[in-house]
């Protein structure tokens, strides 16, 4: 019975008129004279769904809500017509749906998906705004409560990934910030981007460049521990980088500074966890529910 029914579906999806769709929507009988299961109308909700016609999938998830309420598959209905909203780029009905679902069921093992669809709203309009990040921070903070809430996740491969572009993201836009300033010779002004990175992003593809420039700064300001301290951390952790290379270059003349290659031990630098995560800011990927 669920073979012949997707089957005839599927002609009917890819055979029929604009025309057609719109009276298959607009024909009041067929919400009235349903006669298939609850699982059935959901399979064929998924079949419109795969062919991307998300305003038929909709009427087929809204009659599991009517026809079946008390039905485990309303509840499922429920987060995949969020997840549909999303797909369709309506951002404030998918975070409307996803709360009324939190609301709705409290208690259920897909809360972390109504959680997750949440912070892909806000993920998906990082680049939106050229200067404000808050998109960006309320992605982060939404992404970090799901690691915390719901530790190993079907999502959580997915959302760490993100995280790390997030930060290199950030990362990056501070580092461009704190070379403004140091081009402008505002060394104080520069450092409080600089520190941030290194406070907040020092697992970020932007850290080396940043404990080089932490370095330069100190050393231009004649505040050569500090200068030291902070090259001693990019000696140990990346030796073999460009950014070390031009920090010892300027305190290679320094008291306690030799070319020994332990010379860094003396000043117990810290270990950076750095996470080579390419910086791909395009990857906006969702996962669907299960």
């Amino acid at each position: 019975m669920k073979k012949s029914i997707l089957i005839l579906l599927s002609f009917f999806i890819f055979s029929c008129s604009s025309n057609d769709k719109d009276e298959y929507k607009n024909d009041q009988s067929f919400y009235q004279n349903n006669n298939l299961e609850d699982y059935e109308i959901f399979e064929i909700a998924n079949v419109f769904i795969d062919s991307n016609q998300y305003e038929l999938a909709l009427i087929e998830l809204d009659k599991i809500e009517v026809f079946y309420p008390s039905s485990p598959y309303a509840k499922k209905s429920l987060l995949v017509k969020a997840y549909i909203n999303f797909l369709n780029k309506d951002y404030e009905k998918t975070r409307a749906i996803a709360e009324m679902y939190k609301n709705y069921y409290p208690g259920s093992d897909d809360i972390v998906y109504a959680n997750y669809l949440e912070a892909m709203t806000y993920y998906v309009l990082m680049k939106k705004s050229e200067y404000s990040q808050e998109n960006t921070m309320i992605a982060l903070d939404k992404f970090n409560f799901i690691i915390n809430a719901y530790p190993n996740s079907k999502y959580e491969i997915d959302i760490l990934t993100k995280v790390k572009l997030i930060n290199n993201n950030l990362a990056a836009e501070k580092l461009n910030i704190a070379k403004f300033y140091l081009d402008k010779d505002n060394y104080n002004g520069s450092l409080v981007y600089l520190m941030d990175i290194f406070n907040n992003h020092s697992s970020s593809l932007s850290i080396e460049e940043t404990l080089f420039l932490i370095t330069k700064i100190h050393f231009i300001l004649k505040e050569y521990d500090l200068a030291k301290n902070y090259a001693s951390i990019l000696a140990y952790n990346f030796p073999e980088s460009e950014w070390y290379q031009k920090s010892y270059n300027l305190i290679n003349n320094l008291d306690d500074v030799s070319e020994n290659k332990k010379w860094y031990e003396k000043f117990n630098p810290i270990k950076i966890f750095r996470i080579d995560a390419e910086n791909n800011s395009n990857n906006t990927s969702i996962q669907s529910i299960e």
